[in-house]
């Protein structure tokens, strides 16, 4: 079991001890997912696919917060948003935009990247470089904006 595997179990039971509901339901459906997610691979997850995980379950909640808005449901809000703050708790230190962002102007100077072209040679090299430190999104705005600054001669 992975320190975050075993991290989540220690905590999913001092929740029930505690009797706080939200974090013993949070924790428990998230543990249900990362044994889907197991079953369907074949083998224990590592801390970063666990990571994954965690990140899928706040996209699905923040798609839901959106949902329940529109419907006026505040309740239900105010509840995904605690779960979501739960999960938090479990993510990585994130690298800011900044960081972000002059990794990925250093990144491209290593692989020679000479503008937007270079998108496919520069984005494995930085993710491998970020890991779990930021979302998908976030690595390909990042790589996108420093293409874009070395296209128009503004590398720094």
């Amino acid at each position: 079991m992975s320190n975050l595997a075993e991290r989540l179990l220690n905590d999913l039971q001092e929740a029930v001890r505690a009797g706080d509901v939200n974090r013993r339901e949070t924790l428990r459906f998230l543990r249900a997912d990362i044994k889907n997610v197991e079953i369907e691979r074949g083998r224990p997850l590592t801390d970063d696919e666990i990571v994954e995980v965690i990140r899928r379950q706040i996209r699905l909640r923040r798609d839901a917060i959106e949902q329940f808005a529109q419907g006026s449901r505040q309740d239900l809000v105010e509840r995904e948003q605690a779960q979501i703050a739960v999960l938090q708790e479990y993510l990585p230190p994130q690298l800011s935009d900044e960081e972000l962002l002059r990794l990925a102007r250093e990144v491209a100077r290593e692989v020679e990247a000479a503008g937007p072209r270079d998108m496919g040679r520069l984005m494995p090299v930085l993710r491998e470089r970020v890991g779990s430190r930021a979302e998908g999104r976030a690595i390909a705005e990042a790589a996108r904006q420093a293409l874009a600054e070395l296209a128009g001669g503004q590398d720094r």
